[in-house]
C-alpha cells in the first residue's frame, strides 16, 4: 500500500509571499480579479513585533509563511 505524507507546517513556513506564482494560479482558476487583489494585499507588506514579558521588539517584515 502506498502512502503520502504532507508536512503542512513546512509548506506554510516556506511559502514565499513575494512571488506572483500564487496569484497567477488564482487568475488561471478564474478567481475574480478583485478577490485576487485582496488576497495580494493581505499577503504583502506584513509587519510584526515580538513581546517578551513587558519588552516589545522593533517591527520587522514578514516575508515567508502564511497567516
Amino acid at each position: 500500500m502506498d502512502q503520502l505524507f504532507v508536512d503542512f507546517k513546512k509548506t506554510y513556513d516556506s511559502f514565499s509571499r513575494g512571488g506572483v506564482f500564487l496569484y497567477n494560479i488564482l487568475v488561471d482558476l478564474s478567481i475574480h480579479k478583485e478577490l485576487v487583489r485582496l488576497i495580494k494585499m493581505c499577503l504583502s507588506e506584513n509587519y510584526n513585533t515580538v513581546r517578551v514579558g513587558k519588552l516589545l521588539s522593533d517591527m520587522f517584515q514578514i516575508r515567508n509563511g502564511l497567516k
